[in-house]
Protein backbone atom coordinates (compact mmCIF):
# COMPACT_ATOMS: atom_id res chain seq x y z
CA UNK A 1 0.00 0.00 0.00
CA UNK A 2 1.35 3.67 -0.53
CA UNK A 3 -0.07 6.98 -1.71
CA UNK A 4 -0.14 10.15 0.50
CA UNK A 5 -3.86 12.36 0.74
CA UNK A 6 -3.21 15.36 2.26
CA UNK A 7 -6.72 16.42 2.88
CA UNK A 8 -6.62 13.72 5.58
CA UNK A 9 -3.41 15.16 7.67
CA UNK A 10 -3.64 15.70 10.96
CA UNK A 11 -2.82 19.41 12.69
CA UNK A 12 0.61 17.53 13.65
CA UNK A 13 2.72 15.77 10.55
CA UNK A 14 4.96 14.31 13.62
CA UNK A 15 4.80 13.83 17.28
CA UNK A 16 8.31 14.47 19.26
CA UNK A 17 8.30 15.43 22.13
CA UNK A 18 5.07 13.32 23.17
CA UNK A 19 6.25 10.39 21.11
CA UNK A 20 9.24 7.86 21.49
CA UNK A 21 12.36 8.60 20.03
CA UNK A 22 13.71 5.88 17.53
CA UNK A 23 17.29 5.46 18.60
CA UNK A 24 19.60 3.85 15.97
CA UNK A 25 22.14 2.02 17.40
CA UNK A 26 25.79 1.89 14.72
CA UNK A 27 23.34 1.69 11.72
CA UNK A 28 25.41 0.37 8.71
CA UNK A 29 23.55 1.33 5.60
CA UNK A 30 22.57 5.01 4.30
CA UNK A 31 19.45 3.12 2.58
CA UNK A 32 18.12 1.40 5.97
CA UNK A 33 18.37 4.66 7.82
CA UNK A 34 16.26 6.67 5.13
CA UNK A 35 13.88 3.78 4.77
CA UNK A 36 13.67 4.29 8.92
CA UNK A 37 12.89 8.06 8.48
CA UNK A 38 9.91 6.98 5.78
CA UNK A 39 8.60 4.46 8.30
CA UNK A 40 8.71 6.72 11.07
CA UNK A 41 6.87 9.51 9.26
CA UNK A 42 4.25 6.56 8.32
CA UNK A 43 3.18 6.49 12.00
CA UNK A 44 4.22 10.36 12.53
CA UNK A 45 6.99 9.97 14.61
CA UNK A 46 9.68 11.97 14.02
CA UNK A 47 12.49 12.31 16.66
CA UNK A 48 15.74 9.83 14.73
CA UNK A 49 18.52 9.11 16.91
CA UNK A 50 21.56 8.04 15.69
CA UNK A 51 24.84 6.04 16.94
CA UNK A 52 28.26 6.14 15.29
CA UNK A 53 26.32 5.45 11.85
CA UNK A 54 28.68 4.38 9.17
CA UNK A 55 26.95 6.96 6.74
CA UNK A 56 25.49 10.61 7.69
CA UNK A 57 21.75 10.14 7.88
CA UNK A 58 21.83 13.03 5.13
CA UNK A 59 23.64 10.88 2.82
CA UNK A 60 22.28 11.05 -0.80
CA UNK A 61 20.82 7.66 -0.72
CA UNK A 62 19.35 7.72 2.74
CA UNK A 63 17.46 10.77 1.24
CA UNK A 64 16.42 8.30 -2.20
CA UNK A 65 15.25 5.29 -0.05
CA UNK A 66 13.22 8.11 3.00
CA UNK A 67 11.11 8.80 -0.11
CA UNK A 68 9.80 12.42 0.37
CA UNK A 69 10.75 11.84 4.52
CA UNK A 70 14.04 13.38 4.50
CA UNK A 71 12.32 16.03 6.99
CA UNK A 72 12.93 13.07 9.27
CA UNK A 73 16.60 12.86 8.21
CA UNK A 74 17.54 16.77 8.71
CA UNK A 75 16.12 16.62 11.84
CA UNK A 76 18.12 13.76 13.63
CA UNK A 77 20.62 13.37 16.04
CA UNK A 78 23.96 11.42 15.96
CA UNK A 79 25.79 10.27 19.48
CA UNK A 80 28.80 8.91 20.37
CA UNK A 81 27.63 5.59 22.16
CA UNK A 82 24.11 4.43 23.26
CA UNK A 83 25.12 6.08 26.59
CA UNK A 84 24.65 9.58 25.21
CA UNK A 85 21.89 8.87 23.28
CA UNK A 86 19.53 8.37 25.92
CA UNK A 87 21.18 9.99 28.90
CA UNK A 88 17.77 12.39 29.14
CA UNK A 89 15.44 9.38 28.87
CA UNK A 90 13.54 8.34 31.86
CA UNK A 91 12.58 4.88 30.10
CA UNK A 92 14.22 2.70 27.72
CA UNK A 93 12.56 -0.71 25.38
CA UNK A 94 15.22 -2.17 23.49
CA UNK A 95 14.22 -4.85 20.75
CA UNK A 96 15.81 -8.08 20.09
CA UNK A 97 14.80 -11.42 18.40
CA UNK A 98 17.05 -13.36 21.10
CA UNK A 99 16.16 -13.35 24.64
CA UNK A 100 19.08 -12.44 26.92
CA UNK A 101 20.87 -14.25 30.12
CA UNK A 102 19.06 -10.86 31.79
CA UNK A 103 16.43 -9.97 33.99
CA UNK A 104 14.02 -7.77 32.22
CA UNK A 105 10.34 -7.33 31.67
CA UNK A 106 9.89 -8.63 27.70
CA UNK A 107 6.59 -6.97 25.88
CA UNK A 108 4.96 -7.30 22.39
CA UNK A 109 5.36 -4.28 20.31
CA UNK A 110 1.36 -4.27 21.44
CA UNK A 111 1.63 -4.38 24.69
CA UNK A 112 4.80 -1.53 24.59
CA UNK A 113 2.64 0.52 22.91
CA UNK A 114 0.59 1.09 26.17
CA UNK A 115 3.50 1.44 28.16
CA UNK A 116 5.22 3.67 25.99
CA UNK A 117 1.61 5.59 25.87
CA UNK A 118 1.21 5.62 29.52
CA UNK A 119 5.05 6.70 30.86
CA UNK A 120 4.70 10.14 28.36
CA UNK A 121 1.31 10.52 29.96
CA UNK A 122 3.35 10.51 33.15
CA UNK A 123 5.51 12.92 31.85
CA UNK A 124 8.21 10.85 31.21
CA UNK A 125 10.68 11.11 28.22
CA UNK A 126 10.91 7.73 26.37
CA UNK A 127 13.20 5.83 23.22
CA UNK A 128 13.32 2.52 21.85
CA UNK A 129 16.98 1.11 20.79
CA UNK A 130 17.18 -0.15 17.93
CA UNK A 131 20.21 -2.46 16.58
CA UNK A 132 22.89 -3.03 13.76
CA UNK A 133 21.20 -4.49 10.91
CA UNK A 134 23.81 -7.64 10.88
CA UNK A 135 23.58 -8.61 14.54
CA UNK A 136 21.16 -6.57 16.52
CA UNK A 137 21.99 -4.94 19.93
CA UNK A 138 24.71 -6.58 21.95
CA UNK A 139 24.07 -7.23 25.61
CA UNK A 140 25.75 -4.40 26.70
CA UNK A 141 23.20 -1.95 25.11
CA UNK A 142 20.28 -4.01 26.15
CA UNK A 143 21.63 -3.92 29.80
CA UNK A 144 20.84 -0.09 29.64
CA UNK A 145 17.34 -0.84 28.82
CA UNK A 146 14.68 -1.07 31.19
CA UNK A 147 12.46 -3.94 29.36
CA UNK A 148 12.91 -6.10 26.12
CA UNK A 149 10.01 -5.62 23.41
CA UNK A 150 10.00 -9.61 21.24
CA UNK A 151 8.02 -9.55 17.87
CA UNK A 152 6.27 -12.58 17.99
CA UNK A 153 6.74 -14.39 14.38
CA UNK A 154 8.10 -17.45 13.11
CA UNK A 155 10.34 -19.21 15.76
CA UNK A 156 12.34 -21.00 13.22
CA UNK A 157 12.91 -17.69 10.85
CA UNK A 158 12.05 -14.01 12.80
CA UNK A 159 14.61 -12.57 10.53
CA UNK A 160 13.36 -8.40 10.18
CA UNK A 161 15.50 -6.00 8.18
CA UNK A 162 16.24 -2.37 10.30
CA UNK A 163 13.05 -0.86 8.54
CA UNK A 164 10.57 -3.77 9.07
CA UNK A 165 11.48 -3.80 12.63
CA UNK A 166 10.67 -0.14 13.36
CA UNK A 167 7.73 -0.29 11.30
CA UNK A 168 6.03 -2.96 13.62
CA UNK A 169 6.72 -1.37 17.02
CA UNK A 170 6.12 2.30 15.56
CA UNK A 171 2.93 1.07 13.39
CA UNK A 172 1.40 -0.54 17.56
CA UNK A 173 2.48 2.34 19.08
CA UNK A 174 0.55 5.22 16.11
CA UNK A 175 -2.49 2.40 16.40
CA UNK A 176 -2.90 2.84 20.12
CA UNK A 177 -3.37 6.20 20.29
CA UNK A 178 -5.63 6.38 16.83
CA UNK A 179 -9.37 7.36 16.86
CA UNK A 180 -9.67 5.13 13.46
CA UNK A 181 -12.63 2.96 13.87
CA UNK A 182 -11.78 -1.04 13.22
CA UNK A 183 -14.60 -1.05 10.69
CA UNK A 184 -16.15 0.98 8.21
CA UNK A 185 -18.38 1.39 5.62
CA UNK A 186 -17.75 3.95 3.34
CA UNK A 187 -20.88 5.92 1.96
CA UNK A 188 -20.40 8.73 -0.18
CA UNK A 189 -22.82 10.64 -1.00
CA UNK A 190 -25.54 8.02 -0.43
CA UNK A 191 -27.33 6.61 2.98
CA UNK A 192 -27.89 3.20 5.02
CA UNK A 193 -31.18 1.79 3.25
CA UNK A 194 -33.70 1.84 5.96
CA UNK A 195 -35.12 -1.63 7.38
CA UNK A 196 -38.28 -0.68 5.11
CA UNK A 197 -36.75 -0.41 1.70
CA UNK A 198 -35.16 -3.15 1.83
CA UNK A 199 -38.26 -5.58 3.31
CA UNK A 200 -39.74 -3.91 -0.11
CA UNK A 201 -36.79 -4.86 -2.02
CA UNK A 202 -37.42 -8.74 -0.56
CA UNK A 203 -41.02 -8.06 -1.68
CA UNK A 204 -39.89 -7.40 -5.16
CA UNK A 205 -37.41 -9.84 -5.64
CA UNK A 206 -39.43 -12.84 -3.78
CA UNK A 207 -42.46 -11.88 -6.25
CA UNK A 208 -40.31 -12.23 -9.53
CA UNK A 209 -39.01 -15.43 -8.17
CA UNK A 210 -42.03 -16.87 -8.28
CA UNK A 211 -43.19 -16.03 -11.24
CA UNK A 212 -40.11 -17.23 -12.74
CA UNK A 213 -40.49 -20.42 -11.19
CA UNK A 214 -37.71 -20.74 -8.70
CA UNK A 215 -39.53 -20.96 -5.62
CA UNK A 216 -42.35 -23.21 -7.23
CA UNK A 217 -41.04 -26.38 -4.24
CA UNK A 218 -43.24 -24.97 -1.63
CA UNK A 219 -41.71 -27.27 1.81
CA UNK A 220 -38.43 -25.72 0.44
CA UNK A 221 -39.51 -22.03 -0.10
CA UNK A 222 -39.48 -20.65 3.53
CA UNK A 223 -35.40 -21.99 3.66
CA UNK A 224 -34.84 -20.14 0.62
CA UNK A 225 -36.51 -17.00 1.01
CA UNK A 226 -34.34 -16.95 4.30
CA UNK A 227 -31.33 -18.02 2.96
CA UNK A 228 -31.50 -14.87 0.12
CA UNK A 229 -32.34 -12.33 2.89
CA UNK A 230 -29.66 -13.28 4.86
CA UNK A 231 -27.21 -12.85 1.58
CA UNK A 232 -28.45 -9.10 1.33
CA UNK A 233 -28.30 -8.21 4.95
CA UNK A 234 -24.74 -9.29 5.20
CA UNK A 235 -24.49 -6.57 2.54
CA UNK A 236 -25.45 -3.38 4.17
CA UNK A 237 -27.29 -2.28 1.54
CA UNK A 238 -27.30 1.51 0.75
CA UNK A 239 -30.37 3.71 -0.48
CA UNK A 240 -28.94 3.70 -4.08
CA UNK A 241 -28.16 -0.06 -4.00
CA UNK A 242 -32.05 -0.52 -3.16
CA UNK A 243 -32.68 1.77 -5.85
CA UNK A 244 -30.32 -0.11 -8.12
CA UNK A 245 -31.63 -3.83 -7.45
CA UNK A 246 -35.47 -2.27 -7.78
CA UNK A 247 -34.14 -1.55 -11.19
CA UNK A 248 -32.52 -4.52 -11.94
CA UNK A 249 -35.23 -7.26 -10.59
CA UNK A 250 -38.11 -4.95 -12.72
CA UNK A 251 -35.88 -5.48 -15.78
CA UNK A 252 -34.84 -8.78 -15.38
CA UNK A 253 -38.82 -9.66 -15.02
CA UNK A 254 -39.53 -8.52 -18.51
CA UNK A 255 -37.87 -12.39 -19.63
CA UNK A 256 -39.50 -14.57 -16.98
CA UNK A 257 -43.14 -14.78 -18.05
CA UNK A 258 -42.61 -16.85 -20.70
CA UNK A 259 -40.88 -19.27 -18.37
CA UNK A 260 -43.60 -19.21 -15.89
CA UNK A 261 -45.87 -20.06 -18.57
CA UNK A 262 -44.35 -23.15 -19.66
CA UNK A 263 -44.15 -24.22 -16.31
CA UNK A 264 -48.02 -23.10 -16.05
CA UNK A 265 -47.35 -21.02 -13.33
CA UNK A 266 -50.71 -18.56 -13.15
CA UNK A 267 -48.86 -15.80 -13.50
CA UNK A 268 -52.10 -13.49 -12.99
CA UNK A 269 -52.86 -14.89 -9.82
CA UNK A 270 -49.02 -14.42 -8.65
CA UNK A 271 -48.33 -11.22 -9.74
CA UNK A 272 -50.08 -9.12 -6.84
CA UNK A 273 -51.50 -5.47 -7.26
CA UNK A 274 -48.96 -3.11 -6.79
CA UNK A 275 -51.48 -0.84 -4.58
CA UNK A 276 -52.99 -3.81 -1.93
CA UNK A 277 -56.36 -2.74 -0.37
CA UNK A 278 -56.18 -1.61 2.64
CA UNK A 279 -59.04 -2.43 5.18
CA UNK A 280 -58.16 -1.54 8.60
CA UNK A 281 -58.32 2.02 9.69
CA UNK A 282 -54.65 3.14 9.69
CA UNK A 283 -52.53 5.10 12.52
CA UNK A 284 -50.61 7.89 11.31
CA UNK A 285 -47.98 8.28 14.42
CA UNK A 286 -45.63 11.12 15.17
CA UNK A 287 -42.89 9.43 12.97
CA UNK A 288 -45.12 9.42 10.23
CA UNK A 289 -45.87 12.94 10.25
CA UNK A 290 -42.17 13.93 10.85
CA UNK A 291 -41.49 11.88 7.71
CA UNK A 292 -43.86 13.30 5.94
CA UNK A 293 -42.94 16.88 6.88
CA UNK A 294 -39.47 15.57 5.38
CA UNK A 295 -41.35 14.62 2.67
CA UNK A 296 -42.57 17.43 1.98
CA UNK A 297 -39.74 19.37 2.78
CA UNK A 298 -37.47 17.75 0.05
CA UNK A 299 -39.99 17.67 -2.55
CA UNK A 300 -38.14 20.07 -5.05
CA UNK A 301 -38.44 21.00 -8.96
CA UNK A 302 -35.59 19.03 -9.99
CA UNK A 303 -33.39 20.80 -12.56
CA UNK A 304 -30.78 18.37 -13.05
CA UNK A 305 -30.73 14.77 -13.41
CA UNK A 306 -28.75 11.48 -13.68
CA UNK A 307 -29.22 9.36 -16.76
CA UNK A 308 -29.58 6.22 -14.17
CA UNK A 309 -32.60 4.72 -15.74
CA UNK A 310 -35.71 4.35 -14.23
CA UNK A 311 -37.65 0.97 -14.15
CA UNK A 312 -41.20 0.55 -16.00
CA UNK A 313 -42.48 -1.30 -13.10
CA UNK A 314 -41.39 1.88 -10.95
CA UNK A 315 -43.02 4.59 -13.42
CA UNK A 316 -46.43 2.25 -13.16
CA UNK A 317 -46.15 2.51 -9.62
CA UNK A 318 -46.47 6.16 -9.49
CA UNK A 319 -49.04 6.85 -11.99
CA UNK A 320 -51.47 4.28 -10.01
CA UNK A 321 -50.58 5.94 -6.65
CA UNK A 322 -50.96 9.86 -9.12
CA UNK A 323 -54.48 8.04 -9.70
CA UNK A 324 -55.69 8.46 -5.99
CA UNK A 325 -55.27 11.73 -6.18
CA UNK A 326 -58.63 13.91 -5.16
CA UNK A 327 -61.09 14.91 -8.08
CA UNK A 328 -64.21 16.89 -8.22
CA UNK A 329 -67.26 14.33 -8.58
CA UNK A 330 -64.64 11.64 -8.81
CA UNK A 331 -64.23 12.12 -12.26
CA UNK A 332 -60.53 11.09 -12.48
CA UNK A 333 -60.07 13.58 -15.50
CA UNK A 334 -56.58 12.68 -15.69
CA UNK A 335 -54.11 11.50 -18.66
CA UNK A 336 -50.63 10.63 -18.47
CA UNK A 337 -49.00 10.48 -21.78
CA UNK A 338 -45.76 8.88 -21.07
CA UNK A 339 -43.25 9.88 -24.00
CA UNK A 340 -40.39 7.80 -24.93
CA UNK A 341 -40.02 8.16 -28.66
CA UNK A 342 -36.76 10.25 -29.22
CA UNK A 343 -38.62 11.90 -32.03
CA UNK A 344 -41.58 13.17 -30.25
CA UNK A 345 -39.07 14.25 -27.31
CA UNK A 346 -36.72 16.25 -29.55
CA UNK A 347 -40.60 18.12 -30.85
CA UNK A 348 -41.13 19.17 -27.08
CA UNK A 349 -37.41 20.25 -26.26
CA UNK A 350 -37.92 22.92 -29.73
CA UNK A 351 -40.83 23.96 -28.57
CA UNK A 352 -39.09 25.07 -25.02
CA UNK A 353 -36.26 26.38 -26.81
CA UNK A 354 -38.70 28.81 -28.77
CA UNK A 355 -40.61 29.21 -25.72
CA UNK A 356 -37.80 29.81 -23.68
CA UNK A 357 -36.37 32.75 -26.05
CA UNK A 358 -39.29 34.14 -26.25
CA UNK A 359 -39.46 34.86 -22.39
CA UNK A 360 -35.85 35.63 -22.11
CA UNK A 361 -36.75 38.29 -24.13
CA UNK A 362 -39.22 39.98 -21.90
CA UNK A 363 -36.65 40.37 -19.39
CA UNK A 364 -33.85 43.16 -18.95
CA UNK A 365 -30.69 43.84 -17.06
CA UNK A 366 -29.95 41.57 -13.83
CA UNK A 367 -33.22 39.44 -14.40
CA UNK A 368 -32.40 39.00 -18.12
CA UNK A 369 -28.53 37.47 -17.05
CA UNK A 370 -30.34 35.44 -14.06
CA UNK A 371 -33.12 33.95 -16.11
CA UNK A 372 -30.73 32.99 -18.65
CA UNK A 373 -28.65 31.53 -15.93
CA UNK A 374 -31.13 29.25 -14.75
CA UNK A 375 -30.41 26.11 -16.89
CA UNK A 376 -32.26 22.59 -16.37
CA UNK A 377 -31.31 19.44 -17.61
CA UNK A 378 -34.53 17.42 -17.80
CA UNK A 379 -35.30 17.63 -21.40
CA UNK A 380 -32.23 16.42 -22.28
CA UNK A 381 -31.46 13.76 -19.75
CA UNK A 382 -34.19 12.56 -17.47
CA UNK A 383 -35.16 8.88 -18.47
CA UNK A 384 -38.78 9.57 -18.04
CA UNK A 385 -40.63 12.29 -19.64
CA UNK A 386 -44.86 12.54 -19.01
CA UNK A 387 -46.91 14.63 -20.10
CA UNK A 388 -50.14 15.13 -18.00
CA UNK A 389 -53.36 16.83 -19.57
CA UNK A 390 -56.81 17.13 -18.42
CA UNK A 391 -59.85 15.70 -20.29
CA UNK A 392 -62.30 19.10 -19.77
CA UNK A 393 -65.54 17.26 -19.63
CA UNK A 394 -65.14 13.46 -18.95
CA UNK A 395 -68.00 11.46 -18.79
CA UNK A 396 -67.18 9.93 -15.50
CA UNK A 397 -68.37 11.71 -12.27
CA UNK A 398 -71.53 12.65 -14.40
CA UNK A 399 -71.06 16.41 -13.93
CA UNK A 400 -71.18 16.71 -10.47
CA UNK A 401 -69.83 19.82 -8.51
CA UNK A 402 -68.59 21.44 -12.23
CA UNK A 403 -71.62 23.19 -12.85
CA UNK A 404 -70.55 26.32 -10.84
CA UNK A 405 -66.68 25.74 -11.11
CA UNK A 406 -66.02 23.73 -14.49
CA UNK A 407 -62.21 24.49 -13.83
CA UNK A 408 -62.15 22.08 -10.74
CA UNK A 409 -61.50 19.40 -13.50
CA UNK A 410 -58.27 21.11 -14.24
CA UNK A 411 -57.57 21.56 -10.32
CA UNK A 412 -58.22 17.46 -10.45
CA UNK A 413 -55.48 16.51 -12.69
CA UNK A 414 -53.30 19.12 -10.82
CA UNK A 415 -53.51 17.06 -7.27
CA UNK A 416 -52.93 14.06 -9.61
CA UNK A 417 -48.96 15.74 -10.47
CA UNK A 418 -48.54 16.77 -7.10
CA UNK A 419 -49.69 13.32 -5.53
CA UNK A 420 -46.97 12.04 -8.78
CA UNK A 421 -44.67 14.00 -7.31
CA UNK A 422 -44.53 12.96 -3.26
CA UNK A 423 -44.26 9.29 -4.85
CA UNK A 424 -41.66 10.05 -6.88
CA UNK A 425 -39.48 11.59 -4.11
CA UNK A 426 -40.46 9.24 -1.37
CA UNK A 427 -38.78 6.63 -4.08
CA UNK A 428 -35.92 8.78 -4.37
CA UNK A 429 -36.86 9.94 -8.17
CA UNK A 430 -36.90 13.70 -8.33
CA UNK A 431 -39.47 15.65 -10.63
CA UNK A 432 -39.14 18.72 -12.78
CA UNK A 433 -42.06 20.20 -14.13
CA UNK A 434 -41.53 22.01 -17.25
CA UNK A 435 -43.76 25.17 -17.79
CA UNK A 436 -41.70 26.82 -20.60
CA UNK A 437 -43.72 24.87 -23.27
CA UNK A 438 -46.19 25.99 -25.85
CA UNK A 439 -48.96 23.44 -24.55
CA UNK A 440 -50.34 22.72 -28.07
CA UNK A 441 -46.95 21.83 -29.68
CA UNK A 442 -46.48 19.41 -26.46
CA UNK A 443 -50.40 18.32 -27.45
CA UNK A 444 -49.74 17.97 -31.16
CA UNK A 445 -46.56 16.17 -30.12
CA UNK A 446 -48.15 13.25 -28.34
CA UNK A 447 -50.87 13.16 -30.44
CA UNK A 448 -53.88 13.11 -27.81
CA UNK A 449 -57.16 14.80 -28.57
CA UNK A 450 -57.38 18.56 -28.71
CA UNK A 451 -59.95 19.30 -26.63
CA UNK A 452 -57.47 17.87 -24.11
CA UNK A 453 -55.59 20.35 -21.69
CA UNK A 454 -51.97 20.26 -20.87
CA UNK A 455 -51.62 20.61 -16.95
CA UNK A 456 -47.95 19.74 -16.63
CA UNK A 457 -44.83 17.99 -18.62
CA UNK A 458 -42.70 16.41 -16.10
CA UNK A 459 -39.27 14.79 -16.21
CA UNK A 460 -38.28 12.01 -13.80
CA UNK A 461 -35.38 10.54 -13.15
CA UNK A 462 -32.65 10.29 -10.05
CA UNK A 463 -31.32 14.04 -8.76
CA UNK A 464 -27.94 14.79 -9.58
CA UNK A 465 -27.60 16.69 -6.24
CA UNK A 466 -30.42 17.24 -3.23
CA UNK A 467 -31.56 20.21 -1.67
CA UNK A 468 -34.51 20.88 1.29
CA UNK A 469 -34.73 24.59 -0.39
CA UNK A 470 -35.93 25.65 -4.04
CA UNK A 471 -33.09 26.57 -6.41
CA UNK A 472 -34.99 29.68 -7.09
CA UNK A 473 -34.29 30.58 -3.36
CA UNK A 474 -30.58 29.66 -3.55
CA UNK A 475 -30.18 31.43 -7.31
CA UNK A 476 -31.60 34.90 -5.86
CA UNK A 477 -34.78 34.78 -7.87
CA UNK A 478 -37.61 34.68 -5.81
CA UNK A 479 -37.14 33.88 -1.69
CA UNK A 480 -40.29 31.88 0.09
CA UNK A 481 -43.04 33.98 1.35
CA UNK A 482 -44.15 34.17 5.24
CA UNK A 483 -46.71 31.80 5.64
CA UNK A 484 -48.77 34.51 7.25
CA UNK A 485 -48.80 36.47 4.37
CA UNK A 486 -50.71 34.25 2.18
CA UNK A 487 -53.47 33.59 4.85
CA UNK A 488 -56.45 36.02 5.50
CA UNK A 489 -58.82 35.43 8.40
CA UNK A 490 -62.39 36.55 7.90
Amino acid sequence: MSGTDTSRAQPETVTNGAAPAIVLVRPQLAENIGMVARAMLNCALGEMRLVAPNEPATHERAVSASSGADLVLRASAEFPDTRAAIADCHWVLATTARRREQVKPVMTPHRAAAELRARIAAGQKVAVLFGPERTGLDNDDVSLADAVCEVPLNPAYCSLNLAQAVLLVAYEWFQSGSGTPPYELVLNDTLPAEKDSVLNLYAHIERELELCGFLRVEDKRPSMVRNLRALFNRVELTEQEVRTLHGMVAELAHGSLRRARKLGIDVDKLRAAPLPLYTSKPIFDSSFCDKLTQLLVWRRDVRRFSTEPVSAAAVDELIEQACLAPSVGNCQPWRFAIVEDPARRARVRASYEAANAEALAGYAGEQARLYASLKLSGLDRAPVQIAVFADPDPAEGAGLGRQTMPQAVHYSAVAAVQTLWLAARARGLGLGMVSILDPAEVAAACEVPPAWDLIAYLCIGYPEEEHADPELVRAGWQDRLPVGSVVLRR
